[in-house]
């Protein structure tokens, strides 16, 4: 076990290190803070209304739609389940049972 004087030394030691290790942690956040900082300062009106634009009706990919490609995509999927179903004969439609329902009521209990 060290003795009292090594024990000092080590935790005066340990402390310069936390020190240190702060010091650099704050000029650090200091830095990229600033450029952050900066960044969305030149970050202007005209340039946000450009990329929303552009996430509407720009360019899109199969997996990745714009967003007109998706409300499209969106329209045609429940028009064809609308057809789908128009296709299904009623008897084939389950019944209505009040005992397995897991439906939410009409009206509330009071």
């Amino acid at each position: 076990m060290p003795d009292k004087s090594e024990q000092k030394e080590e935790k005066e030691l340990q402390k310069f290190h936390v020190e240190q290790r702060r010091a650099l942690n704050n000029a650090y956040g200091a830095l990229v803070g600033s450029s952050t900082n900066t960044t969305f300062q030149a970050y202007t009106f005209e340039e946000a209304v450009d990329q929303l634009i552009e996430t509407i009706e720009g360019e899109g990919t199969q997996l990745r739609p714009n967003l007109l490609g998706r409300v499209d995509m969106i329209e045609n999927n429940v028009k064809k389940a609308v057809e789908e179903l128009k296709q299904v004969p009623p008897e084939k439609f389950i019944e209505a049972d009040d005992e397995s329902d897991v439906n939410t009521e009409e009206t509330p209990p009071e």
